[in-house]
């Protein structure tokens, strides 16, 4: 039995490691206006935060269609046995609904559709799913591949350091976050994914503080599977906590991944972060 692993574009998984695993992606939109774009097809991340800060429009994302999710399966099904489908947390976006409608829809191929909320974003999905494909690739059956990616769920994380709440409020995604509004004058915004939302975690005053504070996370949370690290448009910034954390990394790191538009919309520029997945919950 062969199985396709599907994923949605807030993976933010580097091309040519989703070109080796044969992972499909199917994209969100970010929209300008009254223009959209296909998150990492039509707008490219270069481009995207450039725009980011010099347009007066505040960029919104949308959620993939339960018709493009139709057309992505089909096409698969036509070469695979079966999907995994993980995706973005469903109390960040309506990805996950609009898969599971498509799903409902396909009533003579749904049951070799198997959808998986990652609780998760950016990367934090994108090991999830890494692991997924490889276990796909290896020869796992549908039930295995689903089962894998739904016990990693709980042993993934994702810790990121912003330059300003700004882009979540006006997104609408601070959730509990919010707790740090009007109190981040001469802080920088530490945040986690937690149960699926963005939770506040610490204000440190300074970048390097705030790696200094991710590596003490990274160490508190238990001995590592994998590491990622990630940023907007920040490379240098990635390149310094990458070295901070090197020491706790078990072999190399999985990716160093770049954010794309969707999730830049509401992270803004400058935000670095680190993704792992813990050997036990």
């Amino acid at each position: 039995m062969s199985i396709c692993v599907v994923t949605d574009s807030t993976a933010d998984i580097p091309p040519e490691t989703r070109e080796e695993l044969g992972i499909h992606v199917v994209p969100l939109k970010v929209i300008f206006g009254d223009e959209e774009f296909i998150d990492g097809v039509t707008m490219q991340a270069p481009e995207f935060y450039t725009r980011l800060v010099d347009d007066d429009v505040f960029p919104t994302t949308s959620q993939p269609s339960p018709g493009e999710f139709i057309e992505a399966y089909r096409g698969l099904l036509d070469r695979f046995d079966g999907i995994v489908s993980i995706h973005i947390s469903a109390e960040l976006s309506g990805t996950i609904d609009s898969a599971t409608q498509a799903r409902a829809q396909m009533e003579d191929v749904g049951e070799a559709i198997r959808i998986v909320d990652s609780r998760s974003v950016g990367m934090g999905i994108g090991l999830v799913v890494l692991e997924a494909a490889r276990a796909a690739q290896a020869g796992g059956d549908l039930d295995s591949v689903a089962k894998l990616a739904e016990d990693l769920v709980p042993r993934s994380g994702l810790i990121f350091l912003l330059d300003t709440l700004e882009y979540l409020r006006k997104g609408g995604r601070i959730g509990p976050a919010s707790a740090f509004l009007g109190t981040l004058l001469r802080f920088r915004p530490l945040l986690q994914i937690d149960e699926g939302v963005v939770k506040p975690l610490a204000r440190p005053r300074s970048r390097r503080k705030g790696i200094e504070r991710i590596r003490a996370h990274i160490e508190s949370v238990g001995t590592l599977h994998s590491v990622a690290v990630c940023t907007a448009d920040d490379p240098v910034g990635a390149a310094d906590l990458a070295q901070a954390i090197n020491d706790l990394v078990p072999g190399e790191l999985a990716a160093m991944s770049t954010i794309g538009p969707v999730i830049g919309a509401h992270a803004g520029p400058g935000v670095i972060g680190v993704a792992y997945l813990t050997k036990s919950v």
